[in-house]
């Protein structure tokens, strides 16, 4: 009993203990927001969280039910204890549905479940508690510290067992019974006076009638520090370095990207990376300022490498906006760096985020979800402006006698439509990242040479143009109509919008890459191609007309050619601008060729 018998209990109007440096024991603590919810942390255990929060509980079917990686304490869940192993949740507790007097303090199941060996790093833990009463905050300090409950010389290990069995007599038997524990009288008063030095507090708030509106977890975190001052041992944490994660990801195969701050550089860091993370860190992100981060590989076996990572990054950072310039994010394919210039505005979130999304580029099925996503809200906008066209009576809806006749022309309505929806909705989705929609000025040169194809294109004379009768009836407004309107609503909806949306999982070409024909391209040109044959079908240019099947069989073929042009040089250019004039371009060779429709 050497630890517990003659061990200096530090809480009893000592001062904390020091580090090397001869400062206060080290924090390791924090409180973070996620989202709505507000939790608590160990930097040495960032893959487990804690949330406190008062007269919270859950039923015993919800707690059976609960995502894997929970833990519920003492009262938290309706139901008995139990371990769910398969399921990884466990409810640590003796209130319901067991006899109180016979069943273990919650502190003493946290116990016996980390001495035994539970595994807590191979996944992210949620801990549940609703009051931070002694037992609770045991549990938790217990838990946020399983790697150091099986190391004797990490904590005062015969301490937290005594302190953790009087603390369980005195929470489930009451206060007079706490000779059952079966210590000696001193060693006895210690144990109580470190314990009375930890509710202190507490019983001060419930005194004046504060306890209820306390910040749980802000006291919690301070019974955390004072029970570290406790039970791990002096120069235990000499060598404590204070690593911070700020954002984390599930990738594949039990591999996670993170992202962390510290002091150290990347390569001092890697070894405390290890202990903390196991073999399951696949990338990291190291924060050195604001704005400037240094990525890492840490498994050299992970499926892609960080090329493929500066590309996606490189495609969400508006700092970036994937211009022609070295303020790129960059490197080699194991370390590399945000962009040098102007640093990234990205958030932690957003760069693992990234991160997850290189290895989903790898999922047949999101790809798929992609597409067919896409293809429903075309198809949607689509009909939509089909219907409008259809009913297309501007005159009597407006009650306007003597409108131009090109302003009640069905056609003049489906492709008003048309651009009206699509900028809706593109105004909706696009506002956060406008350069994955290509609403941005066009970058490079190199699209240049695809702009020639547009005379062949135009030359086909398989493109939709404006009929004569809108010609006839103003020259001028049926060239606005041709150039501008009918091209600015097509590259709008499957360039931009549609393009945009199934970019958000590919890899797609910029202004320096190779020359490929990338999925979104050939996405939106096979939608591009479905609806401009709807469109020929439903509402023909001149209804007179009849289509053969030779006929429609070129339209389609050229009107695919056509789209995997005009995605071609959206991606080259990240910009629907170019887009839209080799639309307008290919459409002003047709008409000077061979006249209106």
């Amino acid at each position: 009993m050497e630890d517990t018998d003659q061990a200096p209990f530090v809480l009893q109007n000592a001062p904390a203990k020091a580090d090397a440096a001869g400062n206060g024991f080290p924090d390791r603590y924090a409180i973070k927001g996620t989202g709505t919810d507000r939790v608590l942390t160990c930097l040495e255990a960032p893959n487990i969280q804690v949330v406190v929060k008062s007269s919270l509980t859950v039923t015993a079917s919800a707690a059976r039910k609960a995502p894997a990686g929970t833990i519920y304490l003492d009262g938290v869940a309706q139901a008995a204890p139990f371990l769910d192993h398969e399921k990884k949740v466990y409810n640590l507790d003796h209130h319901e549905g067991c006899v109180r007097t016979f069943t273990l303090a919650t502190c003493e199941q946290a116990l016996i479940m980390c001495v035994k060996g539970l595994d807590l790093q191979e996944r992210e833990w949620k801990i549940y508690a609703n009051e931070p009463d002694l037992d609770a905050i045991l549990s938790i300090w217990i838990i946020l510290n399983y790697k150091r409950i099986n190391n004797r010389e990490a904590i005062n290990r015969r301490s937290l067992f005594a302190l953790v069995r009087l603390e369980g007599i005195i929470d489930s038997l009451g206060l007079e019974m706490r000779e059952l524990s079966g210590f000696p009288e001193d060693l006895l008063q210690k144990l109580m006076r470190v314990i009375d030095r930890l509710r202190a507090e507490e019983l001060e708030l419930k005194k004046a009638g504060k306890w209820a509106g306390t910040d749980f977890l802000d006291y919690t975190l301070g019974v955390l520090r004072k029970l570290d001052q406790f039970l791990i041992k002096q120069g235990e944490l000499d060598d404590f370095k204070g690593i911070e994660e700020l954002a984390r990801i599930e990738l594949t195969n039990n591999r996670i990207a993170v992202v962390v701050e510290s002091d150290l550089g990347i390569y001092e860091l890697e070894p405390h990376l290890a202990k903390l993370y196991g073999n399951r860190l696949g990338w990291v992100a190291l924060r050195r300022g604001e704005k400037d981060y240094t990525l890492r590989q840490m498994d050299l076996f992970m499926p892609v490498n960080l090329e493929d990572v500066y590309q996606r990054l490189n495609f969400m950072d508006p700092a970036v906006k994937g211009r022609l310039n070295v303020n790129r994010w960059g490197g080699s394919g194991d370390i590399g760096g945000s962009p040098r210039s102007t640093g990234t505005r990205l958030a932690p979130a957003d760069i693992v985020s990234a991160c997850r999304d290189v290895i989903d580029k790898r999922s047949d099925i999101r790809h798929v979800k992609r597409f067919l996503t896409s293809a429903v809200l075309a198809a949607l906008i689509l009909v939509a402006a089909i219907a409008t066209a259809q009913n297309w009576h501007p005159a009597h809806w407006l009650d306007r006698e003597g409108m131009a006749a090109w302003s009640l022309h069905p056609l003049f309505g489906y492709y008003l439509a048309l651009l009206v929806l699509t900028v809706v909705i593109l105004g909706t989705m696009a506002i956060r990242r406008p350069w994955q929609f290509g609403i941005i000025l066009p970058s490079g040169k190199d699209w240049l040479r695809l702009l020639p194809f547009a005379v062949a294109c135009g030359l086909s004379d398989l493109l939709p143009v404006p009929g004569k009768a809108l010609f006839a009836a103003d020259p001028v407004v049926a060239w606005t109509i041709a150039l501008v309107l009918i091209p600015l609503a097509m590259e709008l909806l499957f360039r931009s919008l549609i393009h945009g949306m199934m970019a958000q999982l590919a890899t797609i070409q910029d202004c320096e890459s190779r020359w490929f024909f990338s999925g979104p391209t050939i996405g939106s040109s096979l939608l591009y191609t479905a609806a401009v044959s709807v469109q020929m079908i439903m509402m023909p240019v001149d209804p007179a007309s009849t289509r053969t099947l030779v006929f429609m069989v070129q339209f389609a073929a050229m009107a695919a050619i056509f789209g995997l042009f005009a995605g071609m040089i959206r991606e080259r250019s990240h910009s629907i601008l170019p887009a839209w004039l080799f639309h307008a371009a290919a459409v002003a060779t047709l008409i000077l060729t061979y006249g209106p429709a």
